[in-house]
């Protein structure tokens, strides 16, 4: 399902995800790659969100984003305890 996050810009939720993923590291950063949270800023605080639970996904080490599910399968326990 898409979620538009920035109407202003018409930015879906994918696509600040992926700026995330691709680098950007502030409100500010994902603004410059992909508009969203330049226009009326409502959607800043979603932004913000994205990217701290973006920065917990690369602290926790997850591969690749995988949803936290998979991790209960035997086959994607790649986490090292």
């Amino acid at each position: 399902m898409r979620v538009l996050l920035c109407q202003c810009n018409t930015v879906f939720e994918h696509e600040v995800v992926a700026c995330v993923r691709q680098g950007a590291r502030s409100v500010e950063d994902v603004g410059d790659a992909c508009e969203a949270g330049t226009g009326c800023g409502s959607c800043r605080g979603a932004i913000k969100t994205i990217l701290e639970e973006e920065a917990q996904r690369r602290r926790s080490g997850r591969d690749g984003g995988a949803p936290e599910a998979l991790f209960q399968l035997p086959l994607f326990k790649t986490r090292k305890d």
